[in-house]
């Protein structure tokens, strides 16, 4: 899943003809880099209706985002029920960006986060897109921290890489034995 600004075009690709993997991406769409992303483009062969696309116009706020997030993604856990999913937190989607065209606020983005835990299975985290390095420290910050985004266990295991600013959260228990 992504909700990062720009089409998640590459992941799209990789699993547009299989079952087992469904994608969804909510992005800007029309005169907008990388331009894919249609709401008509929904996979091929066996991954037919295993992509989802939820193209949006500039300016869309918290409350227009999350009406249209919420019923989807409910549904898409529903019917597809996976046994995990991975969420793309681009941060360019926020107000402000300097390549984003979005107005969504840090309390907003994480909302989706918070929407995702609540259907409590494996989630991992993935950060991506953000050009206005503030913003994205922040929001990543708030989302991986903030305690109105509840966690397994206390502690997030976080692995950041430092040069990108790209973080990975794991969200399931980890035991290690001796």
């Amino acid at each position: 899943m992504d909700i990062d600004i720009h089409h998640g075009d590459g992941v799209e690709e990789a699993f547009y003809t299989t079952d087992r993997v469904m994608t969804v991406s909510f992005h800007k769409f029309g005169d907008y880099f990388p331009g894919t992303g249609d709401i008509g483009d929904v996979g091929h062969s066996k991954g037919k209706y295993y992509s989802l696309n939820v193209p949006l116009d500039d300016g869309i706020d918290d409350e227009s985002y999350q009406s249209l997030f919420k019923p989807i993604m409910g549904k898409v856990m529903e019917v597809f029920n996976p046994g995990a999913v991975v969420l793309q937190c681009g941060a360019d989607s926020l107000s402000g960006d300097r390549l984003g065209c979005f107005n969504l606020s840090i309390k907003g983005h994480a909302e989706c986060v918070r929407f995702m835990r609540s259907f409590n299975v494996p989630l991992l985290l993935l950060g991506g897109g953000g050009y206005t390095i503030r913003n994205v420290a922040r929001c990543w910050c708030y989302e991986v921290c903030n305690r109105g985004v509840s966690f397994m266990g206390e502690n997030p295991h976080l692995l950041c890489l430092s040069t990108f600013l790209l973080f990975v959260v794991l969200l399931i228990p980890i035991t290690l034995s001796d």
